[in-house]
C-alpha cells in the first residue's frame, strides 16, 4: 500500500516485470498476475480508463476480490477476504489536504485482513510522499508526511508486539533533497530545515527493525543487503543471480 498511485515505482516493484517506470497501465495488469492478497493505493485511472477499454476492476472482482473505488469510504469496512482498493484517481491527495489519517488507517486493514493468513504474510507499506516533499524543499510537507507515516509505523509496532512473530522494519531507498535540520522545538512542536538540491543524494539512511531478526539488520551495509537480509529472516532461499548472492561479498560497506 502507498501514498501514491499503486503503480507507481516502489509498489510496482513487488508484483511488476515492465522495462520501465512509466508504463502504468501495464504495471496494473501485473495486478491480475500475481496473487497478492491486498493492495490499497492511488491510480485508479491505470485500471478503469484504460487505452485498451478493459476495466481490470471488473477482472479483479471476477477473480475474488473486493474492491473500492470510493476516495471518501472508510477502508477500515473490510476485515477479511482479498481487497483491492484505489483511493484516488492518480495519487492520493496530501496529509494535510483532504488525505488525512487514511496511510494508518490502510495499514490497519491490511494487518486484519492478513493476520488470518495461516502461512504468515508480507505486507509493504511506503510513506510515498516524503520524497515529493524532499524534491519540492518544503520542510512543512515532509515533516507532515513523516508524521503520518510514523502513525502507520506505529499500528505495525502495536501489532509486532502483540504477534510476537513479526519483524517489522523500516527504511528508505534514499534520501531526497540534502535536508538538515537547523533548527526546532519539541515544546512547539516545530522544526526548521535547509536543503542542499531538488534531487537525491547519497546520503546514508537508516534501517530500524524491531521483532524477531531485527539484529541482522544493524550496521553499514549497501541497500541491496536488505534483500538478502529479509530473505534470511524470512527462511526462504535467495536466486543465484541476485547480486549480494555471492560468498565472496560483504555485508558491510559504504554507500
Amino acid at each position: 500500500m502507498a501514498t501514491c498511485s499503486i503503480t507507481h515505482a516502489t509498489p510496482a516493484s513487488f508484483i511488476a516485470h515492465q522495462a520501465k517506470r512509466s508504463l502504468e497501465e501495464a504495471i496494473a495488469l501485473g495486478f491480475l498476475k500475481t496473487e497478492v492478497d491486498v493492495f490499497i493505493g492511488g491510480g485508479l485511472r491505470y485500471f478503469t480508463q484504460r487505452q485498451d477499454g478493459r476495466n481490470l476492476l471488473k477482472e479483479l472482482r471476477a477473480k475474488g476480490y473486493q474492491t473500492l473505488a470510493d476516495t471518501t469510504a472508510d477502508i477500515r469496512q473490510f476485515s477479511k477476504g482479498k481487497l483491492a482498493a484505489l483511493t484516488a484517481d492518480l495519487h492520493p491527495p496530501r496529509m494535510t489536504e483532504g488525505r488525512g489519517d487514511y496511510l494508518m488507517r490502510a495499514t490497519q486493514t491490511a494487518l486484519q485482513i492478513l493476520k488470518q493468513q495461516p502461512k504468515g504474510f508480507f505486507v509493504m507499506i511506503e510513506g510515498s510522499q516524503i520524497d515529493w516533499g524532499g524534491h519540492a524543499n518544503n520542510t512543512k510537507y515532509v515533516t507532515s508526511e513523516m508524521i503520518d507515516f510514523d502513525q502507520a509505523i506505529g499500528e505495525a509496532l502495536r501489532f509486532a508486539q502483540q504477534d510476537k512473530n513479526t519483524l517489522v522494519i523500516v527504511t528508505a531507498d534514499h534520501e531526497t533533497g540534502g535536508m538538515s535540520l537547523t533548527a526546532g522545538s519539541t515544546a512547539n512542536g516545530t522544526a526548521e530545515a535547509k536543503f542542499t538540491t531538488g534531487g537525491h543524494t547519497g546520503v546514508m539512511v537508516p534501517v530500524f527493525a524491531f521483532g524477531p531478526g531485527a539484529e541482522a539488520f544493524g550496521g553499514i551495509y549497501p541497500n541491496t543487503a536488505i534483500y538478502s537480509k529479509m530473505i534470511q529472516a524470512l527462511g526462504l532461499t535467495r536466486p543465484d543471480n541476485h547480486p549480494t548472492s555471492g560468498k565472496n561479498r560483504s555485508s558491510t560497506g559504504q554507500y
